[in-house]
């Protein structure tokens, strides 16, 4: 059987690829710290004090189709707060505000309250005010039936406490932490596999899982505030990698200075089980595994070897599954 891709399934990580430099070349021109690379933009509100203000904006993809099919839209609202929050998190920042984008063919007053009361739940949960959002009708823009989701997050950070990668160094290691899942990533090749050319039922069991189909894909994204942001308060960690589209490579390089490689080691995390399903039943390269998931890492910590003690002891869950060598900005994965 040929093999299934992401670019199949209709998305095509490398056309966006070829649109980065277009895309770092345009912020340069209407901003001075814009198109870094990094998960999140800052700008500086007081030079005295080092106060900066960290902004991020994203969505929850295709996941939204899964959730309407399966009838349980909840958990959504959940998934983009937390998406959002790891993301300036990977920078050290403070979630203080969020903001909410909800567009529907015609509005569907019942997936609307789920989506929002979940959005409001985690935003209680991390202190984030939930300060405002946009509600939308757009017939013959999205098809009948279909809605989208997603959100814009406000942190802050002083530049003594910021978290960019520039400390990573020859011998730090990188600590893993896991996912529950798919996350918020991925989604197309996912149903492309499962639910279009198996034709899994979202309410049945695979052989051999205690649950349904529809609740292993729709696991709420983790959300990490809790476990790393005293950490890099605390000063212990060099850097700090959410994992999402892009899988573990494409997004660790992101905050690589060019003179080091990151080389991690497959047997030293799990990988869930929804991985390994998706895999042998597309079936579905490593490559391209690890192109497009998180492959049960959901957020990469890079730390000096001296601080590895106090982060294992502080960080739930967490362990080693890599480390810092010399080189040129690499990723590898054995």
């Amino acid at each position: 059987m040929k093999r299934a891709t992401y670019k199949e399934s209709g998305v095509d990580l490398g056309a966006y690829d070829s649109l980065v430099p277009v895309i770092k070349g345009v912020l340069k021109t209407s901003s001075r710290s814009s198109g870094t690379g990094h998960f999140a933009g800052m700008v500086e509100l007081d030079r005295k004090s080092g106060l900066l203000l960290v902004a991020s904006i994203d969505g929850v993809g295709t996941k939204v189709k899964v959730a309407k099919s399966y009838g349980r839209s909840a958990g959504l609202g959940q998934d983009i707060v937390a998406h959002c929050v790891n993301d300036i998190l990977s920078v050290g920042a403070r979630p203080v505000a969020f903001l909410d984008y909800i567009a529907f063919d015609r509005l569907d007053r019942g997936i609307f309250v789920q989506v929002l009361r979940g959005i409001a739940r985690e935003c209680r949960k991390n202190g984030i005010e939930l300060v405002g959002g946009e509600t939308a009708e757009m017939p013959g823009v999205y098809c009948s039936g279909e809605f989208d989701l997603a959100g814009c997050i406000i942190g802050l950070v002083r530049r003594s406490a910021l978290v960019d990668g520039r400390a990573i160094k020859k011998g730090d290691l990188i600590v893993g932490l896991p996912s529950n899942g798919l996350h918020t990533n991925g989604y197309s090749l996912a149903r492309e596999v499962l639910l279009g050319r198996a034709r899994l039922r979202l309410d049945r069991r695979p052989r051999g899982w205690r649950e349904p189909l529809g609740a292993a894909l729709l696991r709420p994204h983790t959300n990490y505030f809790k476990a790393v942001y005293p950490l890099a308060q605390s000063g212990l960690l060099a850097g700090i990698a959410h994992i999402t589209g892009g899988g573990i490579s494409g997004n660790l390089k992101r905050i690589l200075p060019g003179n080091v490689d990151a080389t991690l080691k497959r047997s030293l995390w799990r990988v869930p089980t929804i991985f390994r399903l998706i895999a042998e039943t597309g079936p579905v390269s490593d490559e391209e595994m690890f192109r497009v998931f998180n492959m049960g890492l959901g957020m990469l910590l890079v730390v000096p070897h001296a601080n590895l003690p106090e982060v294992m002891k502080r960080a739930k869950d967490s362990r080693v599954v890599g480390e810092v060598v010399e080189g040129r900005g690499g990723v590898s994965i054995s």
